[in-house]
């Protein structure tokens, strides 16, 4: 530790570590002016690019998870030392508040619309009284925390709770992806995917598009990057076309985001099929902007959201994501059509480039530090991106 830099602490029970918004974003960006103590889901402690993890234990039962998540992380949050903590999870809302009481300087980055979200979660019962309670939660945070959102849509909510927040979107940071862009001849007959893998990812979909390609002849391989969890790994062993498609999908488990990437670089489209819900359809996916900025034709759900930025700028199809006819007519469009495939590439390295990269949100997020650390109070910054 340097005693002479200010020290933050981000705090997750979540999460883990090498998260792409905790640690690639944000504690990345902070470690060129702070110290760093990020606390979070991982194997052991240690000190990564400057950046002090110290590790903390998922639970199984998400209930019990949600109920202990602030007494446990309390104690290791006042070993932190920290002058501001960032906390990244609803249930650590009260871990918050005990920080606030002890003078602390306390922001909550809103990763997404958690009341909304309750709803979305299939694993979650008793769905209206977690609804509820949260909400009565949020309204005190809003109040005594200065808050981050992570899309232009929740700023509504809370500019009606007369919150103090900025919006900082978790656009890509082009230093780090510029070492996997490939514009030029991609595998076509490769997919590639990284991020969370739940059935409303379209996985299933994806699975139906192959098959429906083998059916006409042509195979195509599927690359994930995500942990396949039990339930759903035994919902694809159920798919009556499952085994005549299993080879051609191939999961690598869990990886840093950086290892992941790594792996695109034979990819020749990046799926983000996922479902109509409401935080999907009024929020930015994060991966649509990463694929962009390496250079990877995009095919993603049709939402007015998603067709702004892929249709605007040629960079990629939007399909139904409940149609695996649709999916699998727009990957031969990009698959046969190489033309198509480098204008693509070159034009989403370009949008994000010109429009979408983690610069202009990094100068926000900084300036909500600086004036917490001077004792200013941030003012509201109206939605908008860059």
């Amino acid at each position: 530790m340097n005693p002479s830099r200010t020290r933050v602490c981000h705090l997750s029970n979540l999460h883990v570590a090498f998260d792409t918004r905790i640690y690639f974003r944000f504690c990345r960006s902070l470690a060129k002016e702070y110290d760093v103590t990020l606390i979070a889901v991982h194997p052991c402690e240690e000190v990564v690019k400057g950046i002090h993890i110290v590790p903390v234990r998922r639970l199984k039962n998400r209930y019990w998870e949600m109920a202990t998540a602030s007494l446990r992380m309390f104690p290791k949050a006042l070993r932190a030392r920290a002058a501001i903590y960032q906390i990244h999870d609803p249930e650590l809302i009260p871990c918050g508040l005990w920080l606030r009481l002890l003078g602390k300087k306390v922001v909550f980055d809103v990763h997404e619309n958690f009341a909304a979200d309750i709803a979305d979660k299939p694993w979650i019962r008793h769905k209206r009284l977690l609804s509820t309670l949260y909400t009565w939660w949020e309204k005190r945070a809003a109040k005594r925390f200065e808050l981050l959102l992570a899309e232009d849509s929740y700023a509504p909510h809370f500019k009606d709770l007369g919150a103090s927040y900025t919006v900082v979107l978790n656009y890509p940071d082009l230093p780090f992806f510029r070492p996997f862009r490939k514009l030029d001849a991609r595998s076509e007959e490769h997919l590639f995917y990284i991020g969370i893998l739940l059935e409303t990812r379209g996985l299933f979909e994806i699975a139906e598009a192959l098959y429906i390609l083998k059916k006409q002849g042509r195979i195509f391989q599927f690359h994930c990057v995500g942990e396949l969890y039990s339930r759903l790994e035994q919902g694809m062993n159920k798919l009556p076309f499952y085994n005549q498609i299993r080879e051609q999908m191939h999961f690598y488990g869990r990886m840093r985001l950086d290892e992941g990437y790594a792996l695109s670089k034979g990819m020749g489209i990046g799926l983000c099929i996922i479902h109509p819900m409401k935080n999907s359809v009024e929020s930015y996916p994060t991966k649509m902007f990463e694929y962009m900025s390496i250079g990877l034709p995009v095919i993603a759900s049709d939402f007015p959201l998603y067709r702004e930025v892929l249709e605007a700028h040629g960079c990629g199809l939007c399909v139904d994501p409940r149609n695996p006819e649709a999916l699998a007519s727009a990957i031969l469009t990009i698959a046969d059509n190489p033309t198509l495939q480098a204008e693509m590439a070159e034009n989403g390295v370009k949008a994000v480039e010109a429009h979408y990269s983690w610069e202009s949100q990094e100068k926000r997020m900084h300036e909500v530090y600086n004036k917490l650390i001077n004792g200013q109070k941030p003012v509201s910054m109206a939605p908008g991106g860059v």
